[in-house]
């Protein structure tokens, strides 16, 4: 399970602690309601969007990408990356 976070997410912390608690409580009850053994792994997407994800869409166009960061022309550009973080320690973050 991925948590997608937007490039016009900097001023909804609110919501972000709401889908972290969410895709927990979610996950421990998906584990429950199908007698899984284990939690499903839910990852939370900075930038950048998982190969994986992608390829479930037919006709991903990746400049219309929720994480795509268009910095002032002036400015220097990065290379294209993926930053990830567990829940566990995204949870972790928001609590300290």
């Amino acid at each position: 399970m991925y948590i997608i976070i937007g490039s016009n997410a900097q001023s909804e912390y609110a919501s972000f602690q709401h889908a972290l608690l969410f895709a927990q409580e979610y996950g421990i009850l998906a584990a429950g309601m199908e007698d899984r053994p284990f939690i499903p792994i839910t990852t939370v997407v900075l930038e950048g969007v998982p190969k994986d994800m992608r390829s479930v869409f037919r006709k991903w166009v990746p400049e219309l990408s929720p994480t795509t960061h268009n910095p002032p022309a002036s400015s220097l550009q990065r290379g294209r990356s993926l930053r990830v973080l567990p829940l566990n320690a995204a949870l972790g973050a928001i609590r300290n």
